[in-house]
């Protein structure tokens, strides 16, 4: 939940440049070990039609649906 907290107040242009790196989806198969957030990080890096935004939200999203607990 700490990297959505982050996430939130990284400018577009830094959101971006890790984005169209892949950073995101890398760090979440080598650090976070976890090969199913790392896959759907990588659709959202991959589409270069989504808003910085929109890339944001689709991968906090996917965070929180694997890393929260169910109210």
């Amino acid at each position: 939940m700490r990297f959505v907290e982050l996430a939130e107040g990284v400018d577009d242009d830094t959101w971006l440049d890790h984005l169209r790196r892949h950073d995101y989806s890398t760090w979440f198969r080598e650090s976070i070990k976890d090969p199913d957030l790392a896959g759907e990080a990588e659709e959202v890096e991959s589409d270069d039609s989504i808003d910085p935004q929109a890339s944001r939200r689709l991968i906090a999203e996917a965070v929180e649906r694997r890393y929260t607990v169910p109210e």
